[in-house]
Order: structure tokens, then C-alpha cells, then sequence
């Protein structure tokens, strides 16, 4: 007969979830600090509650990437899962997980104490060339259509100031709601940037705009960052047989970023017409201003 604790490692390794190291235990509080699988991340889930609905997707990882959810039993886990995965996330396993299978795992594979992680992630492109920013002191940030502010809260706990405008006010709950689970501060206001009168005045440090294209607005608020300021820009663009969203006139054309910052009196830093993590076509530009 098969050794039952050795079936239910292999088990667990064999998730994707697992490997990726993307893990959400939605078990109370107090039974993830007596023990948790390595690298799990703490989200309590009142027993009947809709977990996609307590956990937002602003607390999870790029929908692109595999998650593996864990409760108390194999049938809620599997409901769980289920659940994220209605709501366009790929690879999402569920797995129920009670203490005693906990206590039978190897000593590598299970932890104690209370949450200390997170599984959200700053968009990819603001990540890579952070080195890039200047410093919080140069001036604050500026976020344009900035959603539910995972790149606003994501330089707030780096200590700049930010202040991040979109039209959608349930977006911008979830990114105060981001902020206090992060313990830091930031200023979501809600505007529509289609109107002149609605835009940010003053000066900035740093100039944000992530899969949000309004080309007149941008050519303003360039203008509006001091000397030494850098632009993070990364949305999307034409590319060879792409009918996806969104539509034509809110993706830029081969190289228009570039010349654009480049005619504007900016030093290029960074600059890529590739692809983002979901496939689809991007371009993105760090640049200074002189």
C-alpha cells in the first residue's frame, strides 16, 4: 500500500500553483499562523462567503499566472477555485487542507507565524526599470487612469507621493482598499480625463500612465514634469493581425512613443515594442526630462 503522506506530497508539488509559488489560503487567521504551506499568503474567508468576491483580484497575481487556493476541505477549495477562474484567471487549483495534513507534510513544505507576503504585482514594466526612477524627493507621482492602483500603491511603499486619477470609483476603492492592506497612502481621485478641466495640475516627479492612451493629455502633462522627472508609459499598439481590444485609435502606431518623447525635449532611457505577459502587443518608454 502506498504511503499515504507521500501521496499527498506529490500531490501538492504536482500543482502549478504550487511551483509558481502563487498560493491563497483562505482559512481563518488563527489556523494559518499554527501552520501553512510555504510561500502561502493569508486571505480569511468567512465560511459561505463568495471567495472571488472577499478577494478581490486586485490582491492576487497577473490573471495569466497559475494560483492554487486552499481551505479546509477538497470540496470548498474546488468551489473556490472554481470561482476564480469564472472570473478569467488561467491555471487555478483548489485544495482542502486540514491540520493534521499540515502536521504530516515534510518540515520544508509547511511554516508558522502570520502573513507576511503578498501575491499582487506591480505592473511588470514599472518593476523592471524601478532603478530608472528618480527620487521620491524630485517630486510626486501623477498615476493617469490609474485603475485599482497596483503601481500607485506599489511606489507609495517606496515613499513617493502619489496621487492616482481614474473615472471608475469602484476602481479606485479597491486601490485605497490596496493601500490600507499595505499600510501606506495614497491620493485616488476620481476625474474624467476626456475633460480638460478635469486633468492634474502642478509639477511632477514622476509621470505614470499604464494601458491608458490619450495622446493630448500625455503631450500636456510631459510638459508638466520638472527637470529630471521621468515618464513611465507602457499601453498598447498596433501590431500585424491584432483585432483585439481595445479598438484602433487607443493603440499606438510602430515607434510613436519614442518620437514622441524624443521631440519633447526627453532623454530615452528604456523604450520596447513587444508584448505583455497575456499576449498581448505593448510598447513602453522610460524617459527623462532635460
Amino acid at each position: 500500500m502506498a504511503d499515504s503522506r507521500q501521496d499527498g506530497t506529490l500531490r501538492i508539488t504536482s500543482l502549478a500553483g504550487w511551483r509558481a509559488g502563487r498560493i491563497l489560503d483562505l482559512r481563518t487567521a488563527a489556523d494559518f499562523a499554527a501552520l501553512h504551506l510555504r510561500g502561502a499568503v493569508s486571505h480569511p474567508v468567512v465560511q459561505g462567503a463568495d471567495p472571488a468576491t472577499a478577494v478581490p483580484s486586485i490582491f492576487l497575481p497577473p490573471r495569466e499566472q497559475p494560483l492554487l487556493v486552499i481551505t479546509d476541505d477538497d470540496a470548498t477549495a474546488r468551489r473556490a477555485a472554481e470561482d476564480f477562474a469564472g472570473r478569467g484567471r488561467g491555471k487555478v487549483d483548489g485544495l482542502g487542507l486540514t491540520a493534521s495534513d499540515l502536521g504530516h507534510l515534510p518540515s520544508g513544505m509547511v511554516e508558522q507565524g502570520a502573513c507576511s507576503g503578498r501575491l499582487w504585482e506591480p505592473p511588470a514594466w514599472l518593476r523592471c526599470y524601478e532603478d530608472l526612477l528618480p527620487p521620491p524627493a524630485l517630486g510626486p507621482v501623477v498615476d493617469l487612469g490609474c485603475g485599482s492602483g497596483r503601481a500607485a500603491v506599489w511606489l507609495a511603499r517606496r515613499g513617493y507621493a502619489v496621487t492616482g486619477f481614474d473615472h471608475q470609483p469602484e476602481a479606485l476603492a479597491l486601490g485605497a482598499r490596496l493601500a490600507a492592506s499595505e499600510d501606506c497612502r495614497c491620493d485616488f481621485r476620481q476625474a474624467d480625463l476626456r475633460h480638460t478641466d478635469q486633468w492634474p495640475t502642478g509639477s511632477w516627479g514622476v509621470l505614470m500612465a499604464h494601458r491608458y492612451l490619450q495622446r493630448d493629455l500625455l503631450s500636456a502633462m510631459a510638459g508638466a514634469l520638472v527637470p529630471g522627472g521621468v515618464a513611465v508609459v507602457r499601453t498598447f499598439r498596433e501590431a500585424p493581425g491584432y483585432m483585439g481590444h481595445p479598438s484602433p485609435r487607443h493603440r499606438l502606431a510602430p515607434r510613436e512613443l519614442a518620437r514622441f518623447f524624443a521631440r519633447n525635449r526627453f532623454e530615452i532611457l528604456a523604450y520596447a515594442e513587444d508584448f505583455d505577459p497575456d499576449g498581448r502587443p505593448a510598447a513602453g518608454i522610460m524617459a527623462r526630462r532635460y
